[in-house]
């Protein structure tokens, strides 16, 4: 799934500067992202996880699960996120085709890492 077509005309992208922390982990969390342009990281008790580029998502959970963030998300370059809040997350899982699947396979994949990083 092409998420930077989907999101290329959005409004609601916001900036941050290399070393920036866009999301901490245990933190109260109302957005997930669109890595528009750019990296960022994404860590579990200061261990790194995953690394996000254009065109990946990021703080998914806390649209899923509870609100709270499972994990700490860092810019490494400067970059440029679209914002989706539970309103606009809840409207893509029912009419954007495909991005249920597309989240299943984000969510498969960073279980997979975290297992890894976690020495499972």
């Amino acid at each position: 799934m092409d998420l930077l077509e989907v999101f290329k005309d959005s409004e609601d992208v916001v900036s941050f500067p290399a070393g920036f922390v866009i999301a901490v982990e245990g933190a109260v969390g109302e957005h997930m992202y669109v890595v528009m342009d750019g990296e960022v990281v994404i860590s579990i008790n200061e261990q790194v996880l995953a690394t996000a580029r254009s065109g990946e998502i990021v703080g998914e959970m806390t649209l899923i699960n509870s609100n709270i963030r499972s994990a700490t998300v860092k810019a490494i370059t400067d970059c440029r996120l679209a914002l989706i809040d539970q309103a606009s997350f809840k409207s893509l899982l029912q009419h954007v085709p495909g991005f249920s699947l597309h989240m299943i396979k984000v969510l498969a994949d960073r279980l997979k890492q975290a297992y890894e990083v976690i020495g499972h």
